[in-house]
């Protein structure tokens, strides 16, 4: 009889946000939709589309928080969900600037989710008593409530198509993907909405007085800390937090006058760990037991330093490495986390919602040209390798002239200027460097020198040599009938992709075979009935190529590069195109020249 209440109760709650968010569900249907077409047809061609819809039901719910707050009449509802929908569009016409697949659009899409998401938490709290920290406690239940219904129906469901199929009747193999669709598109997002109170101003003339207690009620109830809740956090995330921080402190006091500066090893966690005090911050700020209170009156404080500290190191290494979109948002962060700290140490626990108004802004200023991140990363290692360039005279009216003879600091400093601009497809906005610098040959010729890392062993990068094929690529078939190309997998398993390559000569066939056993590469030259004709075991030719002068080049002639082995039968020229070892295995390619004798 509960269980129905219960079923009862959740469908009733999902017509009730339906019915509050119509935009948001017209949206969320289309999502749904669409994400079917897309299941059916294999293919992602209208991914720009399920981004666009994906914001729209965001911005939505985002108009409808605010109609719900500031205003009351019909008209001024469907202008916000006409609003909702305008930069819904906007959206999708910025999109196609970029490629979806870019790290650019994920970042900023997913920056400008999570400001509409704070935005959406944060608006009820607005000149309110309702505090920032009991509406994320509402968002912050529904959200692992509904994570925990939602998954255990996605397991049920398919569990029961799954028995279906294989003890009843076969079913289509999209029939899961449909409904788990269905199930992580449609209902999971309305099943959240479902535990948004309503947040009723209780000066409305035209809500009744059983009314406005029957929502405070509700109310109360939706921001109330669970019993268990309450323990985790004050007995589980406290003290986890606590010894989190002693360690990153004892860090920051161990190297603060030497490595701390420079090698900015806390730098990844920097995010994490203020993420974590804010959040265990919020989370505990209505819980009055001695743990949580002694975390709200000591964390904060330490927050201050730890970022502080961090940041200036961060800005620092600008100098040395430029800004990256990382750096930039690490920085951004560091700021923010010193101003949270600032506010929750300074001031009541009711003005909260002033630091997540400062994370919004961020958030969307991070994001705006052209002083997001993305633009002045892109213009400060532009700068940063112009400037290198022109200090060791590599760089003459837009042509990078190649020097090896420049320090291992510079080289280092290249090599991460040009990979992070050739990473981030921002090379084709540069006149004087090439598209394709991500291709180790075409980085040595422009260059002069192999890439040079911070730290770098043989034993972090393996060794390799590459033929010189832009300045020399000259070569001579006159005295052999046959020309190929060959790969070489560093694994076993992928040698099933080498073909064998027949020839003809005079009549007579025979066949280039690749064998690879027990880590060992072999040439075999095969007559027509598979019989074995000449055999070249490639490791001792691999070695020997890899010699300390070669390597030391990294780029060879055509005379270096070449091997010759013979038998009474074929003369065989091997010149080694491009050739790595990394911990025993070699892969690479080369040029096969055969002549029968």
């Amino acid at each position: 009889m509960k269980v129905a209440e219960n079923f009862k109760k959740i469908i009733k709650g999902i017509i009730r946000a339906g019915s509050r968010y119509p935009l948001t569900v017209l949206f969320l249907l289309a999502v749904t939709l669409l994400n079917g077409v897309m299941i059916n047809q294999e293919k992602d061609l209208y991914t720009n589309y399920l981004f666009t819809l994906f914001i729209g039901a965001l911005l939505s719910g985002v108009a409808q928080q605010l109609y719900e707050r500031f205003f009351h009449k019909q008209s001024q509802r469907l202008m916000l969900m006409v609003a909702a929908g305008v930069l819904t569009i906007g959206y999708y016409f910025i999109l196609p600037t970029a490629d979806l697949y870019e790290l650019e659009v994920g970042i900023k899409t997913s920056v400008f989710v999570f400001a509409l998401v704070l935005l959406y938490i944060l608006i009820p709290t607005i000149k309110k008593r309702l505090t920032f920290n009991e509406s994320f406690i509402v968002a912050f239940k529904a959200f692992f409530i509904t994570s925990l219904f939602t998954l255990i129906i996605a397991i049920g469901v398919s569990s029961i198509i799954v028995a279906i199929d294989r003890l009843l009747f076969s079913v289509d193999d999209k029939l899961i993907l449909h409904v788990l669709n269905g199930v992580f598109s449609l209902f999971a997002p309305l099943y959240y909405l479902s535990f948004t109170p309503i947040y009723e101003d209780t000066k409305d003339k035209s809500v009744s007085k059983k009314e406005k207690i029957g929502i405070k009620e509700k109310l109360n109830e939706a921001t109330s800390v669970p019993r268990m809740l309450e323990v985790l956090i004050s007995y589980v995330f406290i003290p986890l937090t606590a010894v989190y921080t002693a360690i990153l402190l004892a860090y920051i006091l161990i190297n603060i006058s030497g490595t701390f500066w420079t090698d900015n090893l806390l730098e990844p966690l920097l995010v994490s760990y203020a993420v974590v005090v804010i959040v265990v911050y919020i989370l505990s700020s209505t819980i009055q037991n001695k743990f949580a209170v002694l975390f709200r009156k000591i964390f904060p404080k330490l927050l201050i330093p730890i970022v502080l500290f961090q940041t200036i190191a961060s800005v620092l290494k600008i100098g040395e490495m430029g800004m990256t979109q990382g750096r930039y948002y690490v920085i951004l962060f560091g700021v923010f986390a010193t101003i949270a700290g600032v506010i929750f140490s300074f001031l009541p626990v009711n003005k909260n919602g002033y630091a997540i108004a400062v994370l919004i802004a961020f958030s969307i200023l991070s994001i705006l040209p052209p002083i997001d991140a993305f633009t002045v990363s892109r213009i400060s290692q532009t700068n940063l390798l112009e400037e290198i360039l022109i200090e060791n005279q590599m760089l003459e009216e837009d042509k990078i002239i190649p020097n090896a003879a420049i320090s291992k600091e510079d080289k280092i400093r290249i090599t991460g200027t040009s990979d992070y601009l050739a990473e981030m497809n921002y090379a084709r906005k540069i006149e004087w460097l090439p598209d394709d610098l991500t291709n180790n040959n075409k980085f040595e010729t422009t260059f002069g020198f192999n890439r040079e890392y911070e730290n770098q062993t043989i034993e972090d990068v393996g060794r390799y040599i590459n033929l010189d094929y832009e300045n020399d690529l000259n070569l001579s078939l006159e005295e052999y009938q046959q020309f190929m190309r060959l790969h070489f997998y560093a694994s076993d398993s992928d040698t099933s992709d080498s073909k064998d390559i027949s020839f003809e000569v005079d009549g007579v066939m025979h066949t280039v075979v690749q064998q690879r056993k027990n880590g060992s590469h072999t040439i075999v030259i095969q007559d027509a009935k598979g019989k074995e004709q000449m055999a070249i075991l490639m490791e001792p030719i691999f070695n020997t190529l890899l010699s300390e002068e070669n390597l030391k080049k990294g780029i060879v002639t055509v005379d270096e590069a070449t091997i010759i082995e013979e038998n009474d039968q074929f003369k065989v020229k091997i010149i080694v195109e491009s050739l790595n070892e990394y911990d025993g295995q070699y892969a690479g390619d080369v040029y096969l020249l055969v002549q029968i004798k």
